[in-house]
């Protein structure tokens, strides 16, 4: 069956509470409060969704470099390959976006693993991506009534094993976490993507590089992937939403360490105001003076040793890898060791 088959019917998609419009509401004001934007607002509606997805297909290694599609193809079939003799699998994607790579591993999967029985969970902030992903998916040849999308802001979500229970089986698990690490703090997601993982569990992520020997000259040769017109306009649209006209400050983009005290390193986006702006949202009035500023934005820089360490402490070892030939771009398949 054709994702094309689908689309005049209706779909089903488990909403956890940290979507729930009330929950919504609070993290906006949170983050109103906080002066630093939670991620998911540049994704959860379906307007910024598909303002998310120009950015991803025009700027993303992962869409713009044709080595990037080789270490992805490597990565997937040898995941695939290591499910040889499993009837049984799921896929549970964590942060979906649109789904194309989780597409490429089911496609792997389904030509590698004999009498192949798969249920696939594209998870995403965003329902609107989680039903684009599962239409990718069957197009790839999973079965509709095996696929089970859901939305969920992981980032306000302090257990993930029991947040995703309603997704999680006995069944071979393979949980991927394709564009996410740059958006989490490392230390803090690490114990998460640990408790969902079993022994013998796979973990497929990928992680954007810092290029070269020079750690941080390999993050400032990053930043034009994030200080370009395009990534502007999808960012500040988060603000317009609420109000705030562009003509009110300026969007700056700066290198800073992670906040938790470990060695890595962030590209943050934050607008600075240059004039008195007042944003009204849930009751409350939220004031911004000359000066002042809300990160909008951020994104970690790895390299591979940095994230063997990070994994290392949720007994989760990489047992191969595969790096783009510019350096920017890497992709870990990884293992749960123990319990």
């Amino acid at each position: 069956m054709s994702a094309s088959s689908t689309e005049n019917q209706p779909v089903s998609v488990l909403i956890h509470p940290s979507q729930f419009p009330g929950a919504v509401e609070i993290s906006m004001r949170d983050s109103l409060r906080s002066r630093a934007m939670n991620h998911k607002f540049h994704y959860d509606t379906p307007k910024q969704a598909l303002r998310w997805l120009r950015v991803h297909e025009s700027l993303s290694p992962a869409r713009t470099d044709h080595d990037c599609e080789r270490i992805y193809n490597a990565a997937m079939a040898d995941c695939a390959a290591r499910m040889s003799g499993v009837s049984e699998v799921e896929v549970i994607s964590l942060g979906c976006g649109g789904g194309q790579k989780d597409a490429l591993l089911i496609r792997h999967l389904i030509g590698s693993v004999a009498n192949l029985q798969l249920r696939y969970a594209p998870v995403d902030v965003s329902a609107g991506l989680a039903i684009i992903a599962r239409s990718a998916a069957i197009e790839a040849g999973v079965v509709p009534d095996s696929i089970t999308p859901m939305c969920i802001d992981l980032a306000e979500s302090s257990n993930w094993k029991s947040a995703l229970s309603p997704i999680l089986t006995t069944r071979k698990r393979i949980v991927c976490f394709f564009g996410m690490l740059p958006n989490f703090v490392s230390n803090e997601v690490m114990p998460q993507l640990g408790s969902i993982l079993r022994d013998g569990d796979f973990l497929l992520l990928s992680a954007n590089l810092a290029p070269g020997n020079d750690y941080h000259a390999g993050v400032i040769n990053s930043l034009p992937l994030y200080d370009n017109e395009l990534t502007r306009d999808w960012l500040w649209s988060v603000l317009l939403d609420i109000g705030v006209e562009k003509n009110a400050g300026e969007m700056m983009f700066s290198i800073v360490p992670c906040p938790n005290g470990n060695d890595l390193l962030r590209i943050e986006s934050r607008v600075v105001f240059n004039r008195e702006c007042r944003v009204e949202f849930g009751g409350e009035s939220f004031i911004f003076g000359v000066g002042d500023s809300v990160r909008l934005f951020f994104s970690y820089r790895h390299t591979p040793a940095r994230l063997a360490t990070l994994l290392a402490t949720q007994q989760i070892i990489i047992q191969e890898s595969w790096i783009n030939k510019n350096g920017d771009e890497g992709v870990f398949l990884c293992r749960r060791t123990g319990n």
